[in-house]
């Protein structure tokens, strides 16, 4: 049972941080949206607040894709 917190731990830790470095990237790459067509002027904040929206969700799903792929190749070894 023991072997098993110690198996999940690095994947643990590699999720965390893999979310921040991988949200920041998503979030640099949404800044070459341009939409300020779709929101009234002056509303960069709610463009940016979208922006880190998306990023977030975007962000978990690409981490966790990749950290459960490595899980579960780890679990065929």
């Amino acid at each position: 049972m023991m072997l098993a917190l110690v198996e999940q731990f690095p994947f643990l830790i590699a999720r965390i941080i893999l979310f921040f470095v991988a949200t920041i990237f998503i979030f640099n790459a949404l800044q070459a949206i341009d939409l300020s067509k779709i929101f009234k002027k002056n509303s960069s904040d709610s463009i940016r607040f979208l922006y880190m929206v998306i990023a977030i969700i975007l962000g978990h799903l690409f981490v966790d894709a990749i950290i459960s792929l490595f899980e579960y190749m780890n679990q065929l070894l």
